[in-house]
């Protein structure tokens, strides 16, 4: 009976030990649990909440911050909740994008059906790509997604954001247009 009394609490204290583990390490979450991002991952544009309670056609009053231009290939990764986007800008005039000068972007994203894509500044001026979308069969580029070429000419200077919807899905990135 004695060896049994042991055992019993011996068996107790474990668990309730283990018990303690479990619920200290369950509200963890120092970045040792973290997944960690690798040194090439391309910087994701995150909208400020301003920015996002605003999507999709009613605009922030600044670009804060414009969706970050990578620096290996001049290409942005928009923000979407529900896919991906990729934009590739092709500059004639080199980066940063000026305004009143006609700008190629190939534009990739996961979803399905046709691409609709419009800009509108901050005080609600519109514009449509001057040409496109144009859907490519195929490419080098090696994102995810259906690709299209456009491009666009922003008239004015500011933060522009580039709506970008297909069927089921839709995005958003943001030039600052010099």
């Amino acid at each position: 009976m004695l060896y049994y009394r042991k055992f019993l609490i011996h068996g107790l204290t474990l668990a309730l030990l283990m018990l303690c583990l479990l619920a200290c390490s369950a509200g963890n979450t120092s970045s040792a649990m973290a997944t960690p991002t690798p040194s090439n991952a391309i910087p994701t544009a995150t909208p400020t909440p301003h920015q996002a309670s605003l999507l999709p056609f009613t605009l922030p009053t600044k670009c804060q911050p414009p969706s970050p231009i990578s620096t290996k290939l001049p290409e942005v990764r928009g923000a979407t909740p529900n896919a991906e986007l990729w934009a590739l800008l092709f500059p004639t005039n080199g980066l940063p994008i000026k305004a009143k000068q006609e700008i190629k972007i190939v534009w990739r994203m996961t979803g399905s059906g046709d691409i609709h894509l419009r800009a509108y500044n901050p005080d609600g001026k519109s514009v449509s790509p001057v040409w496109g979308p144009e859907e490519h069969g195929g490419s080098s580029w090696n994102r995810p997604g259906a690709e299209w070429g456009t491009g666009f000419n922003f008239p004015t200077p500011g933060c522009w954001n580039v709506h970008v919807e297909r069927t089921n899905v839709s995005g958003d990135v943001w030039f600052n247009v010099v």
